[in-house]
């Protein structure tokens, strides 16, 4: 939450073997909460979207997305 918001960002996205680990502990670690608790930020951050990406090969799937859609 803080790089994020350090950094403007609009989301954040959690990938590759970083996501898939995490997958099953994110929901019950309280992230969630620690995320938003930025004081008087506090409603920006609720309102940055967080996603986990849990392919295996989440940058081999983007390449194939990206190749498909402009040679297809």
């Amino acid at each position: 939450g803080d790089l994020a918001l350090a950094q403007g960002g609009h989301s954040v996205v959690i990938a590759g073997g970083l996501g898939l680990r995490l997958a099953d502990h994110l929901p019950r670690s309280g992230f969630a909460e620690r995320f938003v608790a930025k004081g008087r930020f506090e409603a920006m951050m609720s309102d940055m979207p967080v996603r986990l990406i849990t392919h295996p090969q989440p940058g081999l799937f983007g390449a194939a997305a990206a190749f498909a859609e402009r040679f297809t």
